[in-house]
């Protein structure tokens, strides 16, 4: 009989298990079974699985843990801007931000196309520690030096293809 897996064997701290619990998620899809610790390693990774997976919390489990583990240890919230998450599409940006704020309290802003710039840079302002939005709108953004890439630990590509 192979043993349960867990999001605490998966690498995940039981804060967080906690409030996934709380979400009525209690056990990690095949996905974020493999992916979860491959990126609390610190390690790239490149992942395709289906619709309903779970693979938006698969790599934002351990990062959101990662952020708050070093917002805890070097009292550096609120400084730079740490996850940078790109999506293609706004449906998809705004669901990540709902699922991100779900599951931590640390500041996400989302800025995106077809949105008033000047209102994003506003809420930037406010020192996110993770970012959410569309291409165009996030490389804009840095070159209006809006967004300091040098602070960023990591961009994840959210449907890539």
């Amino acid at each position: 009989m192979s043993e349960r897996v867990t999001f605490l064997s998966a690498g995940i701290s039981q804060e967080l298990d906690s409030r996934l619990a709380k979400l009525g998620i209690t056990e990690p899809t095949a996905v974020q079974e493999k992916v979860i610790p491959v990126i609390a390693e610190g390690n790239h990774v490149i992942f395709q699985s289906e619709t309903g997976t779970g693979k938006t919390f698969a790599y934002l489990l351990p990062l959101v843990q990662k952020l708050e583990n070093s917002a805890k240890s070097e009292n550096s919230a609120g400084k730079d801007i740490k996850l940078v998450i790109i999506a293609p599409t706004y449906e998809l940006a705004s669901q990540i931000k709902a699922m991100t704020q779900s599951i931590t309290d640390l500041k996400t802003e989302l800025c995106i196309g077809g949105a008033p710039i000047s209102r994003q840079i506003e809420l930037l302002k406010k020192k996110p520690a993770i970012v959410i939005g569309n291409p165009a709108r996030i490389m804009e953004l840095i070159h209006l030096k809006k967004i300091k890439t040098n602070g960023i630990q990591a961009i994840v590509y959210d449907e890539a293809d």
